[in-house]
């Protein structure tokens, strides 16, 4: 059988380390997988394979044809909410897809029809499904395959080996879908190590430590080592703070960007969010890393909670963050802040906040972020900020069902057309 596989993620997302896991899959087992644009005009497949990783994918799926006789459909979103691609697909695969897909490959082989995989763990078969049915248990590897080094952005300055090395989250704050939709796998100290051997470094030295908090992998102090035995070195790396903390650092180049989450203006939004970090904590975070040199960060921070008050809530984190700023060091520091609105997970426990976009929460973070820009030493930098409409559309696309994608979708499944 031949494949093509499509990403509908614009051209800055696409190139998913699942999607790849999957192709290579794919093509070991001797099938051809071509990598195509959603708008090629190529219609001969056998097979089509959409990767969704995110919500904002969703409209630009509702405007892909139809390339192959069945398509088949996957990715992150499908660990949280897939029901408004279920009519625009033929079967979809929910969870992990490496052992998935080799089942469904063999199935086609035998009876090449979407209904032959109606049996199989882990999947819906859009012309069986009922609107609203309960979504079936997600499937999971365990332990997670032995996959191959995945070399991100070839033949660019970006170009990395992406090395996965944990699936799920060991922690579950209440607004990350990471920690309620799937278990906690790390890969084993010796497989890890066989995917480091196996990059080559003479197309980049660069690596990046998959997972979603790298430094709660056994062994990942020796993963830095060995890596840097082979002369290969991180761009970035993702934390958590606290974990750092018990750490009493990390191990890692002082020019590194270090990444770590706050999720919250205050401390008591974030132990409501089950995120519990307190403010002396976070400075103790920056004082251990600004006195080991560090000079390379970034600030995941959260708004928009339905409790939030702007007012009262961002003066605490001035306090906080003028604590940060006048801490001691000796070289010039960057630090990076992104700011996401609240976006409620359906399968977490802030499904059913109202998640209120305040504009002057968004103009205070506007006009600390001209006050702060250069403070003692500190390069501050907006990474980004989410407007009010962009919230509302995403909220919108994320807890959407069977019916949100039919009006002008260009491939509706037969089974939903009635429903147009």
């Amino acid at each position: 059988m031949n494949f093509c596989l499509i990403e509908p993620a614009g051209d800055k997302e696409e190139g998913s380390i699942g999607a790849f896991y999957i192709m290579d899959k794919l093509r070991r087992l001797g099938h051809k997988v071509d990598i195509i644009q959603p708008e090629t005009p190529r219609y001969h497949y056998d097979i089509e394979l959409i990767s969704v990783h995110h919500p904002e994918d969703f409209p630009r799926l509702q405007a892909t044809p139809k390339h192959g006789k069945i398509r088949l459909a996957g990715g992150h979103v499908t660990y949280n909410n897939p029901r408004p691609i279920i009519p625009l697909i033929d079967a979809l695969c929910l969870g992990d897809g490496e052992t998935w897909i080799e089942n469904a490959a063999n199935l086609l082989e035998k009876e090449f029809t979407a209904l032959a995989l109606k049996d199989l763990s882990g999947t819906i078969v859009s012309e069986l499904w009922l609107k609203d049915a309960p979504l079936p248990v997600r499937n999971f590897e365990k332990p997670l395959p032995k996959n191959a080094p995945y070399l991100n952005r070839p033949n660019t300055l970006s170009a990395a080996w992406y090395i996965e090395v944990a699936r799920g989250c060991p922690y579950s704050c209440h607004y990350c879908e990471l920690g309620h939709s799937m278990p906690y796998r790390y890969r084993t100290y010796e497989d890890v190590l066989r995917m480091i051997d196996s990059c080559d470094t003479s197309v980049t030295r660069k690596i990046v430590f998959f997972a979603p908090d790298e430094a709660s992998t056994p062994h990942y102090a020796e993963f830095l080592e060995h890596a840097r035995n082979r002369n290969m070195r991180q761009a970035f790396g993702s934390y958590r703070l606290d974990r750092i903390i018990k750490m009493g650092g990390i191990p890692v180049d002082k020019n590194q960007l270090v990444r770590v989450g706050v999720d919250g203006l205050t401390e008591a939004t974030r132990k409501q969010v089950h995120k519990h970090l307190t403010d002396a904590q976070i400075v103790e975070y920056f004082k251990l890393m600004l006195a080991q040199g560090h000079e390379n960060f970034k600030i995941f921070q959260m708004f928009a909670h339905s409790w939030e008050r702007p007012d009262e809530d961002f003066a605490e984190w001035e306090r906080l963050t003028n604590a940060i700023f006048s801490l001691s060091h000796e070289k010039t520091v960057s630090l990076r802040v992104k700011w996401t609105p609240l976006i409620p997970q359906p399968i977490t426990p802030l499904a059913d906040d109202k998640a209120i976009y305040h504009q002057k929460t968004a103009r205070l973070i506007k006009a600390w972020h001209e006050r702060v820009r250069s403070v003692n030493g500190w390069r501050v930098e907006n990474d980004g900020i989410m407007s009010a409409k962009s919230h509302a559309r995403q909220i919108a696309l994320t807890h959407g069902d069977e019916t949100s994608l039919l009006e002008g979708a260009r491939y509706i499944n037969h089974a939903w057309r009635k429903h147009e």
